[in-house]
């Protein structure tokens, strides 16, 4: 099994793939970036229900990006997740490399491939991208709405605990690495000198507004930047 799998990343690794720019695209693109704890995917889905009320159908894509990077490498999407989510070398990269094999690419060409997806997909329209680095990767296509979701730690803490049923260390714990993470997959789809908070349009807290108030501020935006 161990050498069926790495025959399969070979292979899937050295196909090459054509460097395509980032064009200006004439349709629609929201982005919906967040701090661990805040409810991006429920946003998405109030958002989505208001702007297909303007005549096209919106998608959603989330975990449905690490589903398109796995089948087009072949691989299974916990390990695609594991990857394009990791913030350190990975385990799983570490023996390839302890391998030596002549095939081995490291894991930024597993990054870069969801980031592919996640352009294709924008370049497709009337999509609302929710996470992996989605406001980075996609910041030249046009027009788009880039929001960003944050809240104090503590009101996070709270909701989580509230939410999953866990106690307060690891629901701590699991927020900081998550945040990190997030943060760090951004910042890598940057040039040096870009600043994170510049890709946003919007930023929004979730301890002080509502998703239904954040739904018509959007649509307002929409609205006025022909989106909608």
């Amino acid at each position: 099994m161990d050498n069926l799998l790495l025959r399969i990343m070979a292979e899937s690794f050295e196909r090459s793939e054509a460097a395509n720019p980032l064009p200006g695209s004439p349709t629609p693109l929201i982005t919906i970036s967040r701090e661990f704890g805040c409810q991006a995917n429920l946003l998405a889905g109030l958002l989505k229900k208001e702007l297909d009320k303007g005549g096209a159908d919106w998608h959603i894509m989330n975990k449905e990006i690490i589903q398109n990077a796995a089948r087009e490498l072949h691989l299974d999407s916990d390990v695609i997740a594991r990857i394009a989510g990791s913030f350190e070398r990975t385990q799983l990269d570490e023996i390839l490399h302890a391998l030596s094999t002549r095939y081995y690419k490291s894991d930024r060409r597993i990054r870069q491939t969801v980031a592919n997806v996640v352009r294709n997909t924008a370049r497709n329209g009337h999509t609302i991208i929710v996470g992996r680095g989605g406001a980075a990767v996609t910041k030249e296509i046009r027009p788009a709405i880039h929001l960003h979701l944050i809240a104090p730690i503590e009101w996070r803490l709270n909701s989580l605990m509230t939410r999953y049923g866990q106690k307060r260390e690891e629901t701590f714990k699991l927020l900081t690495e998550t945040d990190y993470k997030r943060y760090k997959l951004i910042r890598d789809s940057l040039k040096p000198g870009e600043a994170i908070e510049h890709l946003f349009d919007l930023t929004l807290n979730c301890s002080l507004v509502t998703h239904e108030e954040m739904v018509q501020v959007v649509m307002q935006l929409a609205r006025y930047r022909g989106i909608v």
